[in-house]
């Protein structure tokens, strides 16, 4: 992979080591491991905004794992909301969709590194549906720049992304780690219309130490095709906060019809 020189970004932070570089990738994989629930604020670019379902500006959101969130507007407003927790469960579903047979994270056990990030994760079921825009779902579980497991140690550039460098930094007042990284020939989207790291560039990523998950991605340099990516950025308010089942139903369950098989 050609990898240009550049000004550097952090130019007081050393050089990224073997030990630097496999602790960002563990903690790009780490997410869905890190945290049962989250409270965030969002900002939405406008490239990605959608009017008509008031998905616009910064939106506060409550996600706990993959099964139930709930979208406030800056007024207070919901926006939006959405929970698989009281899905049925019958032949029929298990029969119609592969996601059924994914598990979730929870019920899943990883490889470690010995500071408890992931040093492989299995696959798990994804959000299938369950977010409003597709492009959160990268910034929630990042875990495309670092791939499921790490590379072959005899294959040059297989890893999805070439660090460039990498700073631990204090973003917006949480501890987190910067890198500036470059996609590289194994990188593989996790969403079929968005990349973290544009094609031909170099990008800032932000991760969140203690979630995992995206704070900040935005193109530094490159092709001016991906110049034009927006800034993404992420807030994080509260984690590991226990949100009853109400948060996230219009309907509450006992008034919901019961469908038999």
């Amino acid at each position: 992979m050609d990898v240009p020189s550049a000004q550097l970004y952090f130019p007081g932070s050393p050089a990224p080591d073997s030990n630097a570089r496999r602790r960002f990738r563990a903690l790009a994989r780490s997410a869905p491991w890190l945290s049962t629930s989250l409270k965030f604020e969002i900002d939405i670019p406008e490239e990605y905004s959608q009017p008509q379902r008031n998905l616009t500006g910064s939106v506060t959101v409550k996600i706990r794992q993959r099964e139930a969130i709930a979208v406030h507007n800056e007024s207070g407003e919901l926006v939006f909301q959405k929970e698989t927790f009281s899905a049925q469960r019958s032949r029929d579903y298990l029969a119609a969709t592969s996601a059924s047979w994914k598990l979730p994270s929870t019920l899943l056990t990883p490889v470690y590194t010995s500071d408890q990030l992931i040093l492989r994760r299995p696959e798990i079921a994804g959000f299938d549906g369950l977010l409003p825009l597709d492009y959160w779902a990268t910034v929630l579980d990042p875990v495309e720049i670092a791939g499921t497991e790490p590379a072959a140690l005899d294959l040059a550039f297989d890893h999805p992304t070439y660090i460039h460098e990498l700073s631990d930094i204090v973003h917006e007042g949480r501890q987190a780690i910067a890198a500036v990284l470059s996609a590289g020939y194994s990188y593989q989207a996790s969403q079929a219309n968005f990349r973290l790291v544009p094609a031909d560039t170099r990008t800032l990523v932000v991760l969140d130490l203690s979630t995992g998950v995206c704070l900040l991605r935005q193109v530094l340099s490159g092709a001016s095709s991906a110049l034009s990516a927006p800034d993404l950025r992420l807030r994080i308010l509260a984690q590991d906060e226990y949100y009853i089942n109400s948060h996230f139903q219009r309907e509450h369950w006992l008034d919901q019809p019961v469908v038999r098989s």
